[in-house]
């Protein structure tokens, strides 16, 4: 296992910020993310999770926080391999084709429940998490489609 310095920040990186005050729990973001990413239209798949208090009329949403001192990245035992951090955006995301789907990651995570998520496909894990769209021209998809502007992309140190 390469050995990484916990103690040195990494590149920054934007967030995705939710504002449970607008959100109506429609879970466009979901199926968006979802048919971006892998081409089909599943909740199950998503990297933004919309987990609804429906007696509440609560509708938080969760997604990868994109953490200054990533927990799953120092984890990770293929640094800058399984685990990246993207030179141009600093998201933090799972390269899927290098991933050895350890479950390093997910146990990491500080939050609960863990921001990495982890799904069997064709009978094998796969571990995935928000990489704010990192390749997208306009960003997050999520934000994009979200008909209450309930979703905001937020630079780190400043609001786009």
């Amino acid at each position: 296992m390469a050995s990484k310095d916990i103690s040195a920040a990494v590149q920054k990186s934007g967030r995705i910020i939710h504002n449970p005050d607008l959100c109506r729990g429609c879970r466009i973001c979901e199926v968006a993310c979802s048919a971006y990413h892998d081409g089909i239209c599943s909740s199950h798949l998503s990297r933004i999770h919309v987990v609804p208090d429906d007696l509440a009329l609560e509708f938080p949403a969760h997604s990868c926080k994109q953490c200054q001192y990533p927990s799953c990245y120092y984890a990770c035992p293929k640094p800058d391999k399984s685990m990246s951090i993207d030179s141009k955006t600093g998201a933090r995301y799972i390269n899927e084709e290098e991933c050895i789907k350890c479950g390093s990651c997910y146990r990491a995570c500080p939050f609960t429940p863990s921001l990495v998520w982890v799904t069997e496909v064709d009978d094998k894990k796969r571990y995935y998490k928000c990489d704010l769209c990192r390749v997208r021209e306009d960003g997050p998809i999520c934000v994009e489609v979200c008909p209450r502007g309930a979703l905001t992309y937020e630079q780190r140190g400043k609001s786009k």
